[in-house]
């Protein structure tokens, strides 16, 4: 009688378990809904980036900044945003959060790295991607110093996989601002001239 009460027991306790670790895999599951991740296992066990560039970073608090347009201008074409007149708040955001992001990358990579579950090959990748995130953060350093060296107060430089988003701290830009603005970026980053999108900021 007594083994089959604690028999009881240790199914009604393993019943228990089961339900909240499924309650909790629930939760977890809600909570990451419609979110993108910086990396993905495929089925086939390939670790590719897929870092969510539909919106630029400084799209954090509608109170103050406007976002930058998500539409492909093309070729250099100068399209406007809005800081509501504070210029340096407006890039020191939307810096801070591009930092932000990158190093939510960083973090999801090295993760990764340190999985024991991981194929060599998978980590292989996983380094590969830590090497490119890194390249591409000094090339929007190097574009942004190089911009700002022409006569610009500010500029903020953002790389994703199609396309380079610019925004620089001017009302308007010359034919000669937007071909020297595109030519920066072309050398600094690699990337042609149909995918840098030159933004400025509407006063």
């Amino acid at each position: 009688m007594f083994v089959i009460k604690r028999n009881q027991v240790v199914v009604t306790a393993l019943a228990v378990m089961i339900a909240a670790a499924g309650y909790l895999n629930f939760q977890e599951s809600r909570s990451s809904e419609g979110k993108q991740t910086a990396l993905q296992l495929t089925e086939e066990g390939d670790v590719t980036a897929l870092v969510d560039y539909s919106a630029l970073p400084d799209d954090t608090d509608e109170t103050e900044l406007d976002p930058i347009t998500a539409e492909t201008t093309g070729d250099g074409a100068a399209v406007y945003v809005s800081a509501n007149g504070n210029d340096s708040a407006y890039f020191a955001e939307a810096k801070l959060n591009r930092e932000q992001s990158r190093a939510k990358e960083k973090d999801i990579l090295t993760e990764m790295l340190n999985n024991e579950n991981i194929t060599e090959e998978q980590k292989a990748k996983c380094t590969e991607s830590m090497l490119l995130l890194q390249e591409r953060m000094e090339k929007e350093s190097a574009a942004e110093a190089m911009i700002q060296s022409k006569g610009f107060k500010q500029a903020y430089v953002r790389m994703d996989n199609e396309t380079v988003d610019v925004v620089v701290d001017a009302v308007k830009l010359t034919d000669k601002d937007v071909a020297q603005i595109e030519d920066i970026v072309q050398r600094k980053t690699g990337m042609s001239a149909d995918k840098i999108r030159i933004n400025t900021l509407q006063k």
